[in-house]
């Protein structure tokens, strides 16, 4: 995840930075001190005020998200929430490992420059025709993140999009649109990319962990592939059509005379990596492995009789990945400690933190108050409400780190969820894709915010792409929850 997750928000007024790093405190004492309403326990009220101290400081980031993710910690035992011990096992959740193994992989990806000669590899047949560049751009970014930290992917395409667009504008400078319409797919490729895969983007990996603690229901990673590839794809062909056909129109702006053969730029690149080396195929040997053994799990474990997890064959290949020598009569291995300690640390602890709050507001009795409160909504039309709440989780998105949206409002979402329709899964998966589909504002998102910090990218044209897109996804997204995803996991 970019600093963004880890670092606060320095350019907050420091009136506001002080009201929200208090608030939360505040209200936190006054549940302690205050008798709960009528129908609610004290567990309950006193985590309610949890929940919110969190979320405040979560959408506010005066404090690091991942230090907001330690608060439970402190607070729950303190206050006779619940003990220590049971606060503290979410932190380490099966698929916290999970996205552990999958950051390993990615590090190792990062450290040899497979994931740059895959991306290289792909442009090479991207031809002169500015929309199939831009296409061939959208594509190889979104593969990436759907097993790398999107945040990773961008920061490494962005280069290779930059050196097109400069060879471009030297060629014709009057042809801006085309420019901006590749750095944007690179930011858009690499948010809905992660939708495709459990590990390719925190939220899903959340989802997952929070349906699996809270409800006993088992995610696997080929079952959400079947939902998140599809849907990636749909909205991977109607950005790549948004952008080159109605935003930018680039084919049209662009004279035949003048189209840009890129093939000798990413040649040039290429020739840069050298050949391949013993290191890089290790890598993707491991990398393949796992991938196929994650897709292939339920029939690999019915054939061998051993209980194979998604978390097992991650921190498996890992650990093939310490084992592996990196070249020929050399002690180097392919990754090292040193790499690892690359991992974001941060992004596991908000898991953790998020996963807490959720146990938290079950076990104490919130969840059940909650549901009871609004059984009204019951009455509201199933389609219409997963559109709502695809719509909220959106447009907050914009504004908050899209892993502390998930991590707040997944678990709130559950209880009423069940309440209304009947299975928490009708609200929570379509939540937890919206988290990644936040297209209008540069701190929506890792990648618009590397995007858009390219200078490229004015914020308008953010917006004026995005919006659009938000509400392209806010539809897709519904329309696959209620047939797809309902299909698969059977609400």
């Amino acid at each position: 995840m970019t600093k963004r997750i880890l670092e606060n928000n320095a350019n907050k007024k420091p009136f506001m930075q002080w009201l929200f790093l208090l608030l939360g405190p505040c209200v936190m004492l006054l549940t302690c001190l205050v008798e709960p309403p009528v129908g609610m326990s004290e567990a309950a009220f006193k985590t309610a005020g949890l929940a919110f101290w969190m979320a405040s400081w979560w959408v506010s980031e005066v404090v690091p998200i991942p230090a907001t993710a330690l608060l439970p910690l402190v607070i729950s035992p303190i206050v006779d929430i619940a003990a220590i011990k049971s606060v503290a096992a979410p932190y380490a959740h099966p698929l916290i490992f999970l996205f552990l193994g999958g950051f390993l992989i990615s590090i190792a990806m990062e450290r040899w420059g497979l994931h740059k000669r895959i991306a290289l590899k792909t442009m090479l047949y991207a031809g002169k025709k500015p929309s199939l560049q831009i296409l061939a751009m959208m594509l190889v970014t979104a593969f990436l993140s759907m097993w790398m930290s999107n945040t990773a992917t961008a920061v490494m395409m962005l280069p290779i999009a930059l050196s097109i667009t400069h060879l471009v504008k030297s060629s014709d400078p009057s042809n801006e649109g085309f420019g901006k319409a590749l750095l944007l797919s690179i930011a858009y490729g690499a948010s809905i990319g992660g939708i495709a895969t459990l590990i390719g983007t925190p939220p899903n990996a959340l989802m997952a962990a929070y349906l699996s603690d809270s409800y006993q229901i088992e995610i696997g990673f080929a079952e959400w592939m079947i939902v998140g590839v599809p849907l990636a794809l749909g909205m991977l062909l109607i950005s790549w059509i948004w952008l080159t056909k109605f935003t930018y129109k680039v084919d049209a702006n662009v004279q035949a005379n003048k189209r840009i053969d890129t093939k000798a730029v990413f040649s040039s690149q290429l020739k840069d990596l050298g050949l391949m080396q013993r290191a890089e195929k290790g890598v993707l040997f491991v990398f393949m492995l796992a991938a196929i053994c994650w897709i292939f799990r339920p029939l690999l474990g019915d054939v061998t009789g051993l209980k194979i997890s998604d978390t097992g064959i991650a921190i498996a290949a890992a650990l093939l990945l310490f084992v592996l020598p990196a070249n020929k009569g050399s002690d180097a291995r392919i990754l090292d400690w040193e790499s690892a300690a690359k991992v974001p640390w941060g992004v596991l602890l908000l898991f953790g933190g998020g996963l807490t709050l959720a146990s938290q507001i079950k076990s104490s009795g919130l969840a059940d108050y909650i549901a009871n409160m609004i059984e009204g909504a019951s009455t509201i039309p199933l389609v219409m409400s997963i559109l709502v709440v695809v719509a909220l989780i959106t447009f907050l998105t914009e504004i908050t780190s899209n892993t502390a949206t998930a991590a707040g409002f997944l678990p709130l979402l559950g209880p009423v969820a069940e309440s209304v329709t009947g299975s928490p899964l009708v609200w929570v998966i379509p939540a937890a894709i919206a988290c990644s589909c936040a297209f209008m504002m540069p701190v929506a998102t890792p990648p618009n915010a590397i995007v858009f910090g390219s200078g490229e990218i004015k914020m308008k044209d953010m917006i004026r792409a995005g919006f659009v897109l938000n509400i392209v996804a806010i539809v897709l997204i519904t329309l696959v929850t209620m047939t797809i995803a309902a299909q698969v996991f059977g609400f």
